[in-house]
C-alpha cells in the first residue's frame, strides 16, 4: 500500500516536531539537573564557609578569652602590689610620725626644767646644794621660763 506523500510529510513533520520537543525537555533535564548540581555545590561551598567562620570564631574567642584572662591576672597582681605598697607606705608613715613624736618629745624635754632647776620670778635659776646661779642662753642673757618650761633649750 502506498502511502501519499502528504502523509510523509506529515510524519515527517510530527517527528521533527517529537524530536524537537524531546531535545528540547532533555535541554530542560539537563539545565535543571546543572543548576541542581550548582546549588548543591554552593550550598555545600556555603556550609563549609560557615564551619570555618564558626571556627576562627571560636578560635578568636578564646584568644580572646585567654588576653582577658591574663590582663584580669595582671590587674589583680598590679592591684595586689598596690595595695602591699600603700600597706608598705602607711607602715613607714606610721615610724616616721612615731619617730617624729619622739623626737618631738625629745626636744619638749629640753625644755622642761629638771629636779635642780626652778622658775623663779619668769628665769630660770639653778640650784646645787645651796648655791643658786641663773641660767644664761647662748645670747648670754638669763633664760626667761614660764611654770616648768624654759623659753630655750636647756640641754
Amino acid at each position: 500500500m502506498a502511502v501519499p506523500l502528504s502523509w510523509k510529510i506529515g510524519a515527517a513533520a510530527a517527528g521533527l516536531l517529537a524530536a524537537a520537543l524531546a531535545w528540547n525537555g532533555f535541554s530542560q533535564y539537563l539545565a535543571a539537573r546543572q543548576a541542581d548540581e550548582i546549588t548543591r555545590e554552593s550550598a555545600h561551598a556555603a556550609a563549609v564557609q560557615a564551619q570555618r567562620a564558626q571556627a576562627q570564631a571560636a578560635q578568636y574567642q578564646s584568644r580572646l578569652a585567654a588576653d582577658l584572662k591574663k590582663q584580669r591576672e595582671a590587674m589583680s597582681s598590679t592591684y595586689q602590689q598596690v595595695q602591699e605598697d600603700a600597706r608598705l607606705y602607711q607602715v613607714e608613715q606610721a615610724r616616721r610620725q612615731a619617730m617624729a613624736r619622739q623626737e618631738q618629745l625629745r626636744l619638749q624635754a629640753t625644755y622642761r626644767l629638771d629636779a635642780n632647776q626652778q622658775c623663779v620670778g619668769g628665769i630660770v635659776i639653778n640650784r646645787r646644794g645651796s648655791t643658786f646661779s641663773q641660767s644664761f642662753g647662748t645670747d648670754g642673757k638669763p633664760i626667761p621660763c614660764k611654770g616648768d618650761i624654759a623659753a630655750q633649750p636647756l640641754r
